[in-house]
């Protein structure tokens, strides 16, 4: 029986994990990658965006995380995807595909999310998502169509074009980018509105394309928690209180499945926190009442009997 089991190793978890370990509970991370890191372990780009470090990839980060658990002791059962969670007595049942079962007094829901797809198949022509796939493929002379309108996708252009496409038209039904991007991408290869796509010509609005690029952002990935019920908000992301607890006692979610603020490393980091803190104030309270309860029959024990009174002449 663990303190706490955290499901999912990327920043997120990882952070709640340390925390309860340097906190003196005992956390257990289960995690379906061979390694701790999470989505980072998909991205080749450098990250400018984290104060204390520069010049380091997703991956060289995610391997850090990685790192940085093991040598803390932290036990991670890497490798082992979350099939089933149970709200028991006394806590939570965690079952994986290899047919492991651990237990813990408290869980928390960090497995981050997954791109959207679109009702479209992955295949060298039609890529879905940012990350190392995208960055591995060849544009060069190539016609591709990016499909979403936020800041992926408008990147994306900006990436594709430098790696030697030929042409590339990006298809929004609305635009979410930021002006960055915007002042960067050439109004004529932007199409705004509904387009009917044939992925088998494959042709968007009656163009045909060589390549497409589906970049319609994220969703939660939790398909191990579907039966318990959860709230959740319009999207679909895990609706928490503000120390990230969800309608489940002693169940949170942390990171980018529950998006309290704006999602990226650092928030995901945040949020572990708060959660080790909450964890923590729920685990203690019956260690306080019970020292409480020594130091009143302590006190007791010290008082003097009404026979050993001193008496007063």
């Amino acid at each position: 029986m663990f303190d706490a089991v955290i499901i999912g190793g990327g920043p997120a978890g990882a952070s709640c994990a340390l925390w309860l370990k340097m906190l003196g509970f005992r956390p257990c991370i289960v995690e379906r990658r061979p390694v701790l890191g999470g989505l980072g372990n998909d991205n080749p780009y450098p990250n400018q965006w984290i104060a204390p470090i520069r010049d380091k990839t997703g991956i060289e980060i995610a391997a850090e995380v990685d790192r940085h658990m093991r040598d803390h002791d932290i036990v991670c059962r890497t490798g082992e995807a979350v099939t089933e969670l149970e709200v028991v007595p006394g806590g939570f049942r965690i079952t994986t595909a290899t047919g492991e079962i651990v237990m813990g007094r408290a869980c928390v829901l960090a497995t981050g999310v997954r791109p959207v797809k679109g009702g479209f198949t992955a295949s060298d022509d039609v890529i879905i998502g940012p990350g190392q796939t995208l960055f591995n493929s060849d544009f060069e002379g190539r016609s591709v169509a990016i499909l979403g309108g936020g800041d992926n996708a408008f990147e994306n252009y900006i990436f594709v074009r430098k790696r030697g496409a030929a042409r590339v038209t990006l298809f929004a039904r609305t635009i979410r980018a930021r002006r960055e991007f915007l002042e960067k991408v050439p109004p004529a290869d932007v199409r705004i509105g509904p387009y009917p796509v044939e992925p088998d010509v494959p042709a968007v609005a009656g163009e045909r394309f060589d390549r497409f690029l589906v970049l319609y952002g994220w969703e939660p990935y939790l398909p191990y928690a579907r039966h318990l019920g959860l709230a959740r908000d319009a999207r679909g992301f895990v609706e928490t209180s503000l120390d990230c607890e969800t309608s489940v006692p002693n169940l949170y979610a942390i990171g980018e499945i529950a998006q309290r603020m704006h999602p990226c490393c650092v928030t995901s980091m945040a949020d572990g926190v708060v959660a080790a803190k909450a964890i923590q104030r729920t685990l203690e309270q019956d260690a306080v009442a019970r020292f409480a309860e020594r130091v009143r029959r302590a006190a007791a024990d010290a008082a003097p009997t009404s026979a050993h009174k001193p008496r007063i002449k």
